[in-house]
């Protein structure tokens, strides 16, 4: 069951990691502002990047197994970010012109803020775990979300801009806190829900997302930096209602609560699909090496960019989308190749490496 499971999960991760690298595709495209564009980015962008976060979040109680497991696993995504800023560095100079001679690590609103992210949330860990032993989950949840909304209004003089992802990091925390607590076994009894809640929630959420994309583009406009997890100052407050100038943090938690019930729709969806064996061989391995695809794809996209792939959508707008569906997958699948795995497997194990190597000559010492 344990084995079925994690294939499960493994093919959402897969689906989410193709429909990310999909939606960077997308972005630079909106300018055109052709429906067939527009209307699936609006759709990835409904959820993607909550439910990634989520399946992150729910397998990061492995890193708690003991201190020095939680050492090595912070360590390692500090150290991807880092090699992550210069693997997309000179992609990004060619594609947006941008000047300098070193990545700026302080500084990221771009693909990289979520391993810096991931780094974050996994430091911060013990000291929620400790808390959720003490007060219990929901508590602790509830006590993330609510200084998630407060943290908002933290950029309100614009200094912090996009420093470490600040941002992202206090917007997407009940996300991956939200996984952490739940653990795997609560969410396959979600899963396996009865079926009319089942198709209950897959109907509600489709039709959430739905209304979220098809409305982007007119009235919800001015709300819709609130996906990207943005500070509230970048909302432009002239542009909302009176309501939400004096209580914006209430548009942070109905996009928390409708990006959640969206993606709980997606992970019962996906289940469904994957009951088909072809589906899940075809999605089960990317998601299992999905970091190495997030951050290779990124200076793929960025090469493209700069050679003038949107140029397509100005000669042939009709079959652009279904263009770039079909050269994502294959890039997906390309990515999760095992040679580029074994590759990034040993690039991530470095600092693994070197914390046993330095135990090794303290224990030495001390001997």
């Amino acid at each position: 069951k344990m084995a079925v499971r994690t294939r499960e999960i493994d093919a959402m991760k897969g689906v989410l990691i193709f429909l990310v690298v999909l939606g960077h595709f997308l972005l630079p495209l909106l300018g055109f502002g052709a429906r067939s564009i527009n209307l699936p980015f609006d759709l990835i962008y409904s959820f993607h990047m909550p439910a990634f976060v989520f399946l992150s979040g729910l397998f990061a109680g492995h890193a708690l197994r003991s201190p020095r497991h939680w050492c090595k696993r912070c360590l390692t995504l500090l150290w991807l970010y880092l090699c992550f800023k210069w693997l997309v560095f000179y992609p990004e100079r060619a594609a947006y012109q941008t000047g300098g001679t070193w990545p700026d690590f302080w500084h990221e609103s771009g693909t990289p803020w979520y391993v810096l992210a991931l780094c974050f949330w996994t430091l911060i860990l013990p000291l929620f775990a400790f808390f959720r032993r003490q007060f219990g989950a929901v508590w602790v949840l509830l006590a993330i979300t609510a200084a998630s909304l407060r943290l908002g209004y933290l950029d309100q003089a614009n200094r912090f801009g996009d420093y470490l992802s600040l941002d992202r990091v206090f917007a997407f925390a009940p996300f991956f806190y939200g996984g952490a607590f739940l653990g795997e076994q609560r969410f396959q009894r979600f899963l396996n829900m009865k079926p009319g809640f089942r198709w209950l929630v897959i109907g509600s959420g489709t039709a959430l997302a739905l209304w979220f994309a098809l409305h982007t583009r007119s009235y919800l406009h001015p709300y819709e930096k609130l996906i990207y997890g943005v500070w509230y100052s970048r909302l432009e407050p002239e542009t909302l209602l009176p309501l939400f100038r004096r209580a914006t943090w209430l548009l942070r938690l109905f996009w928390q609560l409708g990006a959640a019930l969206i993606s709980a729709a997606f992970f019962l969806l996906v289940k469904q699909l994957v009951s088909l064996p072809c589906l899940e061989k075809l999605f089960a391995c990317p998601g299992e090496r999905s970091l190495q695809i997030y951050m290779l794809h990124r200076p793929i996209r960025d090469l493209c960019l700069a050679a003038g792939y949107p140029v397509l959508v100005e000669r042939y707008p009709g079959i652009a989308s279904v263009t770039l569906v079909v050269l994502s997958l294959l890039l997906t699948a390309l990515l999760s190749a095992k040679p580029l795995y074994r590759f990034f497997r040993a690039l991530q194990k470095l600092p693994e490496r070197l914390l046993d190597a330095l135990h090794g000559q303290v224990g030495n010492v001390v001997k």
